[in-house]
């Protein structure tokens, strides 16, 4: 893709799944021998959780057009421990919480070779049984004493929202070309020229080495379909060098966009996932929001603080960082030194104008001043 070019993609993809021959034959005497003969398997190519999980949420995702009960879901190729993927299936169980067809229509149970279901033989690889019910058009599903898993943990849905209203930000139906404008319009104000990250040049270059900066546009509002494009997005960074792909700005601007204690709750599921599944090695995220309030206990928290705006933008946002190109950066400028100087130079403008500027999608006040505080090593 061009740098900088406009991504547009659909709310669901799914994702075409095969198996070998051997493969099949295995699973399907497997599921004879459990007498789901007519339950549908797809077999996933995945080899790492990162895959597992885009293929996993495009099942989720074709659940209400789905006309079966019960789907399956294996994974020959992913070579990982009962305890590895019971921390997958954990993770699922989390996302639920802000999910409106994971946890509300369709429920999850998973087998592994190493474990022992009674009345089942050994099933031949790691897979997930998708039961679906309600509006997915199958009946209550029936689980064993061992499909408890995933309601070892079950969520407290009473403190989830994702509609609450609320204020700032741009307005949701902007087309595609207004979101893609008004997003590079802040990142080359906020960004760059503010120096909110000292390693972005440009909208269109950024990170150590400097590489190129996508800008998908998600228009999904729903959580299944955001995680979908969101692990969409992490296989396209993986497929590509960081000078071609530096970073991802994955912007929803139907998600959310009204709810930022919502979004914190989606954001919380994903930084999960990089250190319980071991993405972290791959993968940084930082997540901007139209009301975005730090919440680490520093003298920047709480929603008076105008710094905060490093981290409102037009737009929901997910950005997506190689994570040997922040350690470099680490390196070169300290985290904390990065948010002492972004701390002043937005005081500098102050919260009441930097809030105007955001509301009217206005940035030149920000084009107009050159005396910012310098990040160290930066002069």
């Amino acid at each position: 893709h061009t740098r900088g070019a406009l991504l547009t993609r659909s709310p669901v993809r799914r994702i075409a799944v095969r198996a070998s021959a051997s493969v099949e034959d295995a699973l399907d005497a497997w599921m004879s021998q459990t007498h789901r003969d007519e339950t549908p398997v797809a077999v996933s190519v995945a080899n790492d959780f990162a895959l597992a999980l885009q293929d996993f949420w495009a099942q989720v995702c074709i659940t209400p057009d789905s006309p079966f009960p019960e789907r399956a879901l294996a994974f020959p190729g992913l070579d990982v421990d009962a305890a590895s993927f019971g921390r997958f299936m954990h993770h699922i169980n989390t996302c639920s919480e802000v999910c409106e067809i994971l946890g509300q229509s369709l429920f999850v149970a998973l087998r592994h070779p190493e474990g022992q279901v009674e009345g089942e033989p050994p099933v031949p690889c790691p897979m997930l049984l998708l039961k679906s019910y309600g509006s997915a058009g199958g009946e209550e599903p029936v689980f064993n004493d061992e499909d408890d898993a995933f309601f070892d943990d079950w969520p407290d849905f009473d403190d989830v929202d994702l509609g609450a209203e609320g204020g700032g930000g741009a307005a949701s139906d902007a087309s595609d070309e207004e979101v893609l404008a008004g997003t590079r319009k802040w990142v080359e104000a906020v960004i760059c020229h503010m120096q909110v990250c000292p390693f972005s040049s440009t909208a269109d270059r950024a990170g150590l080495p400097p590489g190129g900066v996508t800008y998908p546009i998600c228009r999904a509002t729903s959580a299944d379909e955001v995680y979908l494009e969101f692990w969409h997005q992490v296989q396209k960074l993986n497929e590509v060098d960081e000078r071609t792909m530096s970073t991802v700005l994955l912007v929803t601007p139907a998600f959310c966009a009204q709810s930022p204690g919502g979004f914190d709750q989606f954001a919380d599921t994903l930084n999960e996932a990089l250190s319980l599944l071991g993405v972290e090695a791959l993968l940084q995220l930082v997540f901007f929001h139209p009301e975005y309030t730090f919440r680490d206990g520093k003298a920047r928290a709480g929603d008076e603080g105008a710094a905060n705006f490093a981290r409102r933008s037009p737009w929901p946002m997910i950005n997506l960082l190689r994570t040997p190109q922040v350690r470099a950066a680490q390196k070169g400028i300290p985290t904390g030194s990065v948010y002492t100087v972004n701390e002043q130079n937005m005081a500098a403008v102050g919260k009441d104008q930097l809030e105007r500027m955001l509301r009217n999608q206005d940035w030149s006040g920000i084009f107009q001043k050159n005396d910012w505080v310098q990040h160290a090593g930066r002069e």
